[in-house]
């Protein structure tokens, strides 16, 4: 409240004088407001992948990706390890079952014939197993089924002789060099996928439950004068047993590349809550509490905060005066 640029010089140097001080008021809109939860979060990965070979061997071709910091596609060769040893192993395999398919096919060939000459004999009477060489037929295409495996492990470690991972992402250390050995089951490097990134934002219980349920609800994350947009996966099993605060985890869009470790700054976007006004922050006084003008005079109020948000406090709706 204050004088009118009309009035009288005396009437505003006595509106100056007066003990009662000046204010400036505002009538609040009711409206249905969004919750919003403002807080900090770090990016980290969900899980790293140590690079493993299944097959021993000397590294003959190592992939410009494969150093700290390069990135990968899905199915890019990282490293190759001589394949020499491991094809003779597959042509070895091949030929031990062209070799028992052969003598199947003579057993199966002898059993038919066994069965022809003992028709001629008996008539109708049932051919015995052994005559038909039943056993000798069945023991082959037992060797067979056996050397057919034998050559399906050899392909198989033949193409473990080319690393690659199914999935898009980038190299966090790795110990491969050109020529070096490689024992089968050592590690030699460590990666995280893309996808895997996941921005953790730690956050007290009072604020879970003015949000909840969490998972789903969309959030925004700002970091270095970007924004991006997530979507809050899970809440942690449990809390933390230092600040007792509980964990969300966002997923962020597959285009968005974090370094794991940075600071960012989350908006958690909440419900709807009905009746509400919005405040600026110079209307709260000490205590958290409100003037309001009734009958000419300041009263004392305390509001019913809902929330607070970057347009101000958002409190329910109540008699203003």
């Amino acid at each position: 409240a204050g004088a009118p640029a009309s009035a009288p010089a005396s009437a505003a140097t006595a509106a100056l004088t007066s003990d009662a001080p000046p204010v400036r008021v505002m009538i609040p809109q009711r409206l249905d407001s969004q919750l919003t939860l403002t807080t900090t979060g770090s990016v980290q990965v969900r899980n790293y992948v140590a690079l493993t070979p299944q097959v021993a061997g000397a590294v003959v071709e190592v992939a410009e990706s494969m150093r700290a910091g390069g990135e990968f596609a899905p199915g890019e060769v990282l490293f190759r390890i001589d394949p020499r040893d491991f094809q003779l192993a597959l042509d070895q395999a091949n030929a031990e079952v062209a070799a028992v398919r052969t003598q199947l096919m003579l057993r199966e060939a002898e059993g038919e014939a066994a069965r022809g000459n003992y028709a001629l004999l008996h008539g109708d009477k049932p051919v015995p197993m052994l005559v038909a060489k039943v056993p000798q037929i069945e023991q082959s295409r037992a060797d067979l089924a056996s050397a057919e495996a034998r050559a399906a492990k050899a392909a198989l470690d033949l193409s473990r002789t080319e690393f690659s991972l199914p999935f898009a992402g980038r190299v966090t250390e790795t110990s491969v060099g050109l020529g070096q050995m490689l024992a089968k089951g050592q590690d030699v490097g460590q990666v995280f996928a893309i996808e895997a990134l996941e921005v953790a934002v730690p956050i007290a219980q009072d604020d879970l439950a003015d949000i909840y349920p969490v998972e789903g609800r969309s959030a925004i994350v700002r970091v270095a004068g970007r924004e991006f947009l997530a979507i809050v996966d899970r809440a942690s099993a449990e809390l933390d047993q230092r600040t007792r605060f509980a964990k969300l985890f966002l997923a962020l869009d597959d285009n968005v590349e974090l370094p794991p470790g940075t600071f960012v700054d989350v908006t958690l976007m909440g419900p709807q809550v009905a009746n509400t006004y919005v405040l600026p922050e110079a209307t709260e006084q000490a205590a958290s509490r409100l003037w309001v003008v009734a009958d000419g005079k300041l009263k004392r109020h305390e509001p019913v905060i809902v929330s607070r948000s970057e347009r101000g406090l958002i409190v329910e709706a109540f008699d203003y005066g």
